[in-house]
């Protein structure tokens, strides 16, 4: 910005937020959605001109207040007087080197003209408590790890077991002549007149042998 000095009084461009209106207006209560800006030229303490602007950031979707700092910027504006202005809107203001004045919210527009010209208007370099400051996010806890289990021994190696079919021969007992040398053979019995199943004797080889019954 430059400042034009004319015989020793300087005269400087402030920019105040308002609700749409110019000196007989008051402070709107936030910067960069504010309805209108009021341009005032300001030779020592002496109000030179007033043009009151349009807001093109006001119903932006975003970047309102850059966007607003930038159009005061076109404006050759050196001051600013708000109640409040954001984060982004304060480094855009920084980085320009304009001077940033505060007042309360609702304070007449010629009022806060006088504060500035005056010194009375506290100076500021800190964003409105609105928008911040923001809690620190708490750190995500870190979940310890498994504790290492040793490895499971290996067992030894038993020997396997089957089972198969086998062949075997066995003695199988007898009654007498009846049943013969093994279990399920008939023998001699069959032939002298036993019955190889009961061990009786057999009628009808009786009867022939013998006549009997």
């Amino acid at each position: 910005m430059h400042r034009i000095e004319r015989k020793g009084v300087v005269v400087m461009r402030i920019a105040i937020p308002t609700n749409g209106g110019g000196l007989e207006d008051t402070v709107a209560p936030v910067f960069a959605r504010a309805p209108a800006f009021a341009i005032i030229d300001v030779e020592g303490d002496e109000v030179k001109n007033v043009r009151v602007i349009q807001n093109p950031a006001a119903n932006a979707a975003g970047g309102a207040g850059p966007l607003a700092v930038q159009t005061l910027i076109n404006e050759g504006v050196e001051a600013i007087v708000t109640p409040q202005v954001g984060p982004n809107a304060l480094g855009a203001i920084q980085a320009a080197g304009i001077k940033l004045y505060q007042v309360a919210p609702g304070t007449p527009v010629e009022e806060a003209v006088k504060a500035v010209t005056s010194g009375s208007a506290p100076s500021t370099t800190a964003p409105a408590p609105a928008y911040g400051p923001y809690p620190a996010t708490p750190a995500t806890p870190v979940t310890p790890a498994a504790p290492a289990y040793p490895a499971t021994p290996a067992y030894p190696a038993y020997p396997a077991y089957g089972f198969g079919p086998g062949w075997g021969r066995g003695w199988g007992r007898g009654r007498g002549w009846g049943r013969g040398w093994g279990r399920g053979g008939r023998g001699w019995g069959a032939r002298l007149g036993y019955c190889p199943w009961t061990g009786r004797p057999s009628r009808r080889t009786l009867r022939w042998l013998y006549g009997w019954w």
